[in-house]
């Protein structure tokens, strides 16, 4: 395992952004509105997903980066609502 840095990039909104390592994950999410930066622990042996739920104004850009790979980057549609989940 090894400890590395999971960041939003965001002006404004709310947001929780969830690293997902077993079926029967924490529930605990690693960035939960105010918070754009955690400590997260991540094994290179093992698939881990990345899920996260923003709500913001209409064009707000943002990127969630893992020290300085990108995991997801993009715009808040006109719905105010952007989601997505990826592998990590």
């Amino acid at each position: 395992m090894a400890t590395r840095t999971l960041k939003l990039d965001i002006q404004e909104g709310n947001w929780m952004v969830n690293v997902i390592d077993d079926n029967n994950d924490d529930g605990k999410y690693e960035l939960l509105h105010p918070n754009k930066e955690a400590e997260v622990e991540v094994d290179e042996n093992k698939m881990q997903a990345l899920e996260y739920n923003i709500v913001a104004s209409a064009g707000t850009r943002f990127k969630i980066t893992l020290d300085d790979t990108v995991l997801a980057e993009g715009e808040v549609g006109d719905t105010g609502i952007a989601n997505g989940r990826g592998v990590i």
